[in-house]
């Protein structure tokens, strides 16, 4: 099969993800939805236009004009053209996912660090195992939208599509750092640094997207394990440090609590108060997966 073959027979391959099937542009979960005979997917793509909106994303500057070869004749000066599409997913509970991406493979390309933090997983089971040996409490939180908590440096503008409703064919510079752009992990990477280091954290030495500080008395360290914007809190009042990052630094957090569920894992503890991480939740999905596509075993 030619490489053009193999492209084109990849992207009409039907997607999956815990058991719902997954679309890849707008056009196709609009007549997913209608076949589906609800707006799941609407809901989600209305839902991160309102977040993107929120976060005063783009500037806009009108309708475009675009001539016969298809330029931009009112184009801000300075600024590059490029595209952005919607991602889709679905979150092991089921909630339905769309996120606006950037086509950042259409800007320069850069000499800088462009990634943001993500912590080793043997480095995250560490800081784990110390939240045992100390006896102390153990969070997950999810920070929404990371990427829209940061500026980008880039000159870059979009022509709106249909999926941004009634500025559909707005000139909408881009303002905050939109995932996708080549340079939005590192200005993420930047504007989380400056959070850590205003609550009293330092970054550690063995692993930089694990932030540690002594507790208020002094007994014990807490962590903060950086998995781009999944945290692993390890804290004497992880819920005081999540309201600072809520009221302090505006972030909008998601999931906050004792950590249940943390890069595609379980955690849950069995009678005598252990911790155990297991992957059950995936695997009960892919199981809900495998009984819709192939039906259910005969063993049931």
């Amino acid at each position: 099969m030619s490489k053009g073959n193999k492209i084109k027979h990849s992207h009409h391959n039907i997607k999956y993800m815990f058991g719902y099937q997954i679309q890849r542009d707008y056009e196709e979960v609009m007549e997913l939805d209608r076949t589906n005979g609800n707006t799941k997917w609407k809901e989600a793509i209305d839902l991160e236009l309102k977040q993107i909106n929120d976060y005063q994303k783009f500037k806009d500057l009108g309708k475009a004009e675009i001539n016969t070869k298809g330029q931009v004749v009112n184009a801000p000066e300075g600024y590059k053209k490029i595209r952005v599409h919607l991602v889709f997913a679905v979150k092991h509970d089921g909630r339905h996912k769309a996120r606006l991406v950037a086509d950042g493979h259409l800007t320069r390309n850069t000499t800088e660090g462009a990634y943001s933090g993500v912590v080793s997983l043997r480095n995250l089971r560490i800081v784990m195992f110390l939240s045992e040996l100390n006896a102390v409490k153990l969070w997950g939180a999810d920070i929404g939208n990371a990427y829209l908590e940061a500026f980008t440096e880039e000159k870059i503008f979009i022509v709106a599509g249909p999926e941004f409703g009634d500025r559909k064919g707005h000139i909408l510079i881009i303002n905050k750092a939109l995932y996708g752009l080549r340079t939005s992990g590192a200005r993420w990477h930047d504007r989380l640094f400056d959070v850590m280091r205003d609550m009293g954290f330092s970054s550690s030495k063995n692993d930089p997207d694990i932030w540690m500080r002594p507790s208020r008395d002094g007994e014990v360290y807490e962590y903060i394990a950086v998995y781009v914007d999944d945290l692993a809190i390890v804290a004497k009042d992880p819920a005081e440090i999540c309201q600072i990052l809520r009221d302090k630094f505006k972030f909008k957090l998601k999931g906050d609590g004792p950590l249940e569920y943390h890069l595609g894992c379980g955690y849950w503890r069995d009678p005598d108060g252990t911790l155990v991480a297991d992957p059950k939740k995936y695997i009960e999905k892919m199981m809900e997966w495998y009984e819709k596509k192939f039906g259910k075993s005969l063993g049931k």
